[in-house]
């Protein structure tokens, strides 16, 4: 377009003498007629870049008409992580949000600039500007003197600051101050197995960072010393804006082993780039280099979650306790629990209340009324899914609400004890719609075979499921079944496994043809227990069986 054309021309121009420019093209151009047009806004780059930049100018992706397609929940993913690190709030930078994109550098190494103590800023700017320890070295390597064990990041600042202090000196390209290089330098990667062309982009990225915080570029670098390697796993530590991986696990539970060119330890935490990658049978697999984190340092970091209300000990010594999950960047490393005793404070009464409530309509709490309105409890239930969820005030949320209601002002373990809680069925559902949704079957015949009935009820519709044995669901025709006031449903018990559910015959014997055999097998829910098709056990094997619903 024109915009290019003027732009290649505008380079050159005044750099040549009488700022002459030939175009050599193909097109028919006449170059006073071209005339700059707006540009054309795309966004590229990965999910993280392409949110810090809309954060930046203040827009949302998601409202914008690109021109390619937005990866939304990868952009959805990386606010978020923004947004909890406290760069983006509201979908604009924070102030440590601009410090941090003003940077030459990618995001967690900006962040890590931002914190960094004084002495730890040569270390950070070069590491910034290497990629990765295995592409800065050759497969075979020299790392005697500059390995820092447990660290590919300090080791490969140890390589650089080596080259820096033994083959560089502090030179000027184009009036700016840059580490340069003398013809040792070439010797020295060899005998290293480094490449010449990391060291120069290094050197090259620490000068735009050195400018970018406004101090000026070392001649010499320390190496990683001792005290140095302790605040570099300190401050990593403290910030953590790399990938984490503890016991080659990711806090999604992914597997990530420690690269084979690593010098980091295969256990305990590694901080640093996850590579994903395909081995040589195909098969998925991610790979971390980076620093290791001592975890003395992890359980130092580690916050205590919100506090959680939960029951603890057996039925015997049954009490309220608090929980507090340790959480570390995504990954909890432990839970702490402590007892409630005496009257719970007025911040957790609400969870508290909430809690006892679900465990009195479950069951799992030990209560002089428990087994009373558990009883009850199943008796409105079973009346609510009779009636198709046409009676609101028993229905599970309406039940849950009184119960809920009772335990309000409820103040300790010990006064929940003493107190009585009640549901009268009476109350709740009068005399006549209790015996015409108990007069409802509960089971049906079919082919003469009795098959229980469960009534349910799906998306706000009464359905009645039929819970037949595999020989009956195989038989079963549309004709066998007798007319109903609702849709019928029809569930086959697997033995220990789930039960087949359908809603229709078709579907119902479709399931059953794509079944396992072994499903099947040795624990049948027709009752043949794995014996042959007469019913009969093997010959000398004991009694034989006859088929369920058949006389003999």
């Amino acid at each position: 377009g024109a915009n290019e054309i003027l732009q290649m021309a505008g380079r050159v121009h005044g750099r040549v003498p009488a700022g002459e420019v030939t175009i050599l093209s193909d097109r028919d151009l006449k170059f006073e007629e071209l005339r700059p047009t707006p540009p054309e806004f795309q966004l590229a780059g990965d999910a993280e870049r392409v949110a810090i930049t809309c954060a930046a100018i203040g827009v949302d992706a998601r409202d914008l008409d690109l021109p390619v397609p937005l990866d939304r929940p990868a952009y959805r993913r990386a606010v978020a992580l923004l947004s909890d690190r406290g760069l983006v709030e509201n979908g604009r930078l924070t102030s440590y949000g601009r410090e941090v994109e003003a940077l030459p550098v990618e995001r967690p190494w900006g962040e890590l600039l931002v914190h960094a103590d004084p002495e730890l800023v040569p270390l950070v700017a070069v590491s910034s500007n290497i990629e990765s320890l295995h592409r800065m070295t050759r497969e075979e390597r020299d790392l005697h003197g500059v390995v820092v064990n447990g660290s590919d990041h300090l080791t490969a600042y140890n390589l650089y600051a080596e080259a820096v202090n033994q083959h560089g000196y502090l030179g000027e390209v184009y009036g700016l101050p840059r580490h340069l290089f003398e013809d040792g330098l070439a010797d020295w990667a060899e005998r290293r197995g480094v490449l010449v062309k990391a060291i120069e982009d290094a050197a090259l990225g620490t000068a735009s960072v050195y400018r970018s915080i406004e101090l000026p570029l070392p001649k010499q670098l320390p190496y990683a010393s001792k005290e140095l390697r302790k605040q570099w796993a300190d401050l990593v530590a403290r910030i953590m804006p790399f990938d984490l991986v503890i016991e080659e696990r990711t806090a999604d539970g992914q597997e990530a082993r420690v690269s084979k060119s690593s010098v980091a330890g295969s256990w305990g935490a590694v901080a640093g780039n996850l590579r994903f990658f395909a081995d040589r049978f195909g098969v998925p697999r991610a790979g971390i280099e980076g620093t290791t984190i001592p975890y003395d340092l992890v359980r130092q970091y580690a916050r205590l979650g919100e506090p959680r209300v939960v029951l603890a000990g057996n039925r015997k010594q049954q009490r309220l306790a608090v929980e507090r999950r340790r959480i570390y960047f995504g990954f909890e490393l432990e839970t702490e629990m402590e007892p409630l005793e005496g009257p719970i404070p007025e911040a957790l009464r609400p969870a508290a209340g909430d809690l006892l409530a679900e465990a009195l309509l479950s069951g799992e709490v030990v209560h002089p009324d428990a087994g009373r309105l558990r009883r009850t409890i199943a008796l409105l239930d079973e009346l609510w899914r009779r009636s198709g969820g046409t009676l609101a005030d028993i229905s599970p949320d309406a039940i849950r609400r009184l119960i809920r209601a009772q335990l309000e002002g409820m103040a300790s373990w010990d006064e929940f004890q003493r107190a009585r809680f009640q549901l009268d069925p009476a109350a709740l559902v009068d005399q006549a719609t209790r015996e015409r949704l108990e007069a409802l079957p509960s089971m049906v015949r079919i082919r003469g075979d009795a098959a229980p009935l469960d009534y349910e009820v799906h998306n706000g519709e009464g359905v009645a499921r039929v819970r037949l044995r595999e020989g009956q669901a195989k038989r079963l025709r549309t004709d066998d079944l007798p007319p109903l006031d609702r849709p019928l449903r029809f569930a086959v018990q697997r033995g220990r496994h789930a039960p087949l559910l359908a809603d229709t015959i078709p579907a119902l014997h479709a399931q059953l043809k794509r079944a396992p055999e072994r499903e099947w097998s040795g624990e049948s829910g027709d009752g043949r227990g794995g014996r042959g098709r007469g019913g009969r056990g093997r010959r000398g094997h004991g009694k034989a069986g006859s088929r369920p619903g058949h006389r003999r």
